[in-house]
C-alpha cells in the first residue's frame, strides 16, 4: 500500500470513537426537503394531492437542485455515505449535488403515466397518459446509461416503476423486462396506503399485492418501498417471492398512522430489508440514526415484543443488509478487506452516550442505536474520500446550503399559498 499509494497516509484518533460503516438509506425523495414539515398530521387520503400537490406544480429545477442539497447535507452530516434516490428527473441533481457532494447514490427516475390532469379525484380512477410514459420510460434509459458507474463507480442505477396505481400494466412489465436485461433491479412503491388501495380496486378489483403476484411481477429482483397497506398473508407472499423490502418507519407512521411490516417481513423469512427516510414533509428528516430507533419501536410494539428487531439487528440493517438489498452488498455496508472505504466515526464521549461498557453487557450498539441523535458523527468517508472531519463538510458549503434552500422554501410557498389553501386538508 505504502509503495502504491505513497503519500495519501491519514491517521485519525479515534479512541473513545466509534468506526462503523456508514449507514445506506435505501429510499430518499431528498428534492423535498424544502418542504419540511408542510405534510404532517393530514389524513392519510389528503397528503399526497392535498398536501404535497399543491406546492409540487410550483416547484422549479432550481428549487429542486437546493432541496437536494439540503438533504444530501443532512445525510452527510448525520453519517449517511449511500443514499437510494428516487425521483422525477435527477439529471440536475446528479450533476449539480450528488457528484460534488462525495456522497454515494443509487438512483432512478420515476416512470408513470401520471399528468397534470391524472388525479381530479382520490375515489376516481386515475388517468393514465400513454405518451408520458413512453417520455419517462425514455428519460429513465437515458439517465441510467449516462450515471450508472459515474464519478468511478461511485454513482449506480436502477429502474423505478413509480407504483402500480401509477401506470398500465404493460408499461409495469415493460419497465421490468428493460432492467432484467440489463441485469439491473426495479424500486417500486408497493401497497402505500388507502389511496393507492382505492386505485387498484377501482382499476383491478383486487389488493397490489396480489395484482403484482397474478401478472409475475414479483421476485428478487424487486425492492419493495412502504408495504404497510397489506395483510399478514400478502407480506408472506412478498418474502416468498425473495421480494427485498425498503421499510420507511417514520415517514408512514407520520402519513399512514401504520407501522410498516418490517420485523413480519423478516419473520416469515424474507430475503433482505433496508430501511429508508423517504421523504422530509412526510418523515420531516432525513436521518437514519433516528431511523433505526423509530423503526425499533415501532416494531416491538406492533408485536408487543421487546425482543423484536434488537439494536443489533437494526445497525445490520443500516448497512450491510442495507447494501445488500438495493444491490450494492459486494462494495459496501461492512468494513472488511475489499470493499469499498466508506466509513464513518462517532464521537461516544457525550452525555447521552456515557458510558461506554463491555461487560457484563457490550452496550456500544444499543446506545447507538437508542441514543445518538446525529451529531455524534464527526468523520465520514466515502470511497476513501474525506468527506466531513470535526463535523465540517468540505464538499459542500453548510451555510450556504441552508440559506439557498430557506429562500426556495419561502418562493415556492409564496407561489402555492392560493392552491394550498384551495385544497382545504385537514
Amino acid at each position: 500500500l505504502e509503495k502504491e499509494h505513497r503519500g495519501s497516509e491519514k491517521v485519525f484518533n479515534a479512541r473513545g470513537k466509534a468506526v462503523l460503516p456508514g449507514f445506506v438509506d435505501a429510499h430518499v425523495h431528498t428534492s423535498n426537503t424544502i418542504k419540511r414539515g408542510m405534510g404532517q398530521d393530514v389524513p392519510e387520503i389528503e397528503w399526497m394531492l392535498k398536501t404535497a400537490s399543491p406546492f409540487t406544480q410550483h416547484t422549479k429545477p432550481e428549487h429542486i437542485i437546493r432541496g437536494t442539497a439540503l438533504g444530501v447535507l443532512e445525510e452527510i452530516l448525520s453519517g449517511t455515505t449511500c443514499i437510494g434516490e428516487i425521483g422525477g428527473d435527477l439529471t440536475s441533481v446528479a450533476e449539480k449535488v450528488f457528484a460534488p457532494s462525495g456522497v454515494r447514490a443509487h438512483m432512478a427516475n420515476t416512470i408513470n403515466e401520471i399528468g397534470a390532469g391524472s388525479r381530479p379525484d382520490a375515489r376516481e380512477p386515475y388517468i393514465f397518459f400513454e405518451d408520458i410514459g413512453e417520455r419517462k420510460l425514455r428519460n429513465a434509459i437515458d439517465f441510467l446509461d449516462k450515471w450508472h458507474g459515474a464519478e468511478g463507480g461511485r454513482i449506480t442505477c436502477m429502474f423505478s416503476p413509480h407504483a402500480a396505481d401509477m401506470m398500465s400494466k404493460e408499461l409495469l412489465l415493460r419497465v421490468k423486462k428493460e432492467a432484467n436485461s440489463r441485469g439491473m433491479m426495479s424500486h417500486i412503491h408497493v401497497a402505500q396506503g388507502g389511496r393507492e388501495a382505492i386505485q387498484i380496486d377501482l382499476r383491478f378489483g383486487t389488493t397490489t399485492v396480489q395484482y403484482l403476484d397474478d401478472i409475475g411481477f414479483l421476485d428478487d429482483t424487486i425492492i419493495a418501498a412502504h408495504c404497510h397497506q397489506t395483510t399478514d398473508e400478502e407480506v408472506a407472499i412478498l418474502a416468498d417471492r425473495g421480494v427485498r423490502y425498503a421499510s420507511c418507519p417514520t415517514s408512514i407512521a407520520i402519513i399512514d398512522g401504520i407501522t410498516p411490516p418490517l420485523a413480519l417481513y423478516i419473520k416469515l423469512g424474507g430475503k433482505s430489508a433496508a430501511i429508508g427516510s423517504d421523504q422530509a414533509n412526510g418523515n420531516n428528516s432525513h436521518n437514519m440514526l433516528v431511523e433505526m430507533k423509530v423503526a425499533a419501536l415501532l416494531n416491538k410494539s406492533r408485536h408487543r415484543d421487546p425482543t423484536v428487531l434488537p439494536s443489533w439487528k437494526m445497525l445490520r440493517i443500516a448497512t450491510i443488509e442495507g447494501a445488500e438489498t438495493i444491490g450494492l452488498g459486494d462494495r459496501i455496508g461492512s468494513l472488511e478487506p475489499g470493499k469499498k472505504a466508506d466509513l464513518i466515526l462517532l464521537d461516544l464521549k457525550v452525555p447521552h452516550m456515557t458510558p461506554v461498557l463491555s461487560r457484563p453487557v457490550r452496550n456500544i450498539t444499543p446506545n447507538i442505536v437508542y441514543s445518538a441523535r446525529g451529531d455524534e458523527v464527526e468523520t465520514v468517508i466515502i470511497d476513501g474520500r474525506v468527506i466531513m472531519e470535526n463535523r465540517e463538510v468540505f464538499t459542500m458549503d453548510e451555510r450556504r446550503v441552508i440559506m439557498e434552500a430557506q429562500q426556495a422554501a419561502e418562493d415556492v410557498c409564496n407561489a402555492a399559498t392560493e392552491d394550498y389553501m384551495k385544497a382545504d386538508s385537514q
